[in-house]
């Protein structure tokens, strides 16, 4: 898909632009993209205190292949405060959502920032930026996120952040 050009203004979602991610959803659907818009919109801002009004904090899990270790949501809630830490201004957005049922969303997120603010991976500081694509399957129990299972292009965020060199390849099949 590729980013197309985007200012940090672009992170502060319209009413406008949420009615477009939103478009085709059911009114239930539609309200739990909401609540992960807004999430985001706490998280921007550093509200560490303001994200659990969006979590079942006590059952509440977390999947992702590439961060086997970030199941519960006390753990999870570590990742976004290093990543706010790390790669200010840090910054979160839904680009589009799909719906399933009355309890499930999917969404295709992008988290911006520039590494800027202490070491990634072993790495010091670059002021390279950081501009990770990733889908969140969402389920809601309730108004509020039960659980979270996330893929995101790590490889990418890796080249872009100098900890692996990436052979890019003309015809992997040759």
């Amino acid at each position: 898909m590729g980013l197309a050009p985007f200012t940090e203004a672009d992170f502060v979602l319209s009413k406008e632009k949420r009615a477009e991610i939103n478009a085709g959803l059911t009114e239930r659907q539609a309200f739990m993209v909401n609540q992960w818009m807004d999430l985001h919109e706490v998280i921007n801002r550093g509200d560490w205190d303001g994200m659990d009004a969006f979590f079942h904090t006590d059952t509440m899990t977390y999947d992702n292949p590439n961060r086997p270790d970030l199941g519960t949501y006390a753990v999870w809630k570590s990742s976004p405060q290093g990543l706010y830490k790390t790669f200010p201004p840090s910054l979160y957005r839904t680009l589009k959502a799909w719906g399933s049922g009355e309890n499930e969303v999917c969404v295709l997120c992008h988290h911006h920032g520039k590494h800027t603010g202490g070491p990634y991976m072993g790495v010091q500081p670059t002021g390279n930026e950081l501009n990770v694509l990733w889908f969140s399957w969402l389920r809601f129990r309730g108004d509020k996120i039960d659980h979270i299972y996330s893929i995101s292009d790590v490889l990418t965020m890796f080249k872009d952040l100098e900890i692996i060199d990436v052979p890019q390849p003309v015809d992997p099949y040759k």
